[in-house]
């Protein structure tokens, strides 16, 4: 198995979109933290 090379901007986008998965943050909330729109949350 090879290696995953992130940025820290792309490990940070994991780590908030995890804890929308796992119910910890809200869509709105999350979408505020990237910087992006409550569409493109839900689409993720």
């Amino acid at each position: 198995m090879g290696w995953v090379v992130m940025s820290e901007r792309e490990l940070n986008r994991v780590e908030v979109l995890a804890q929308v998965d796992d119910e910890r943050l809200s869509i709105d909330n999350a979408a505020n933290m990237l910087d992006l729109t409550r569409r493109q949350i839900s689409g993720c």
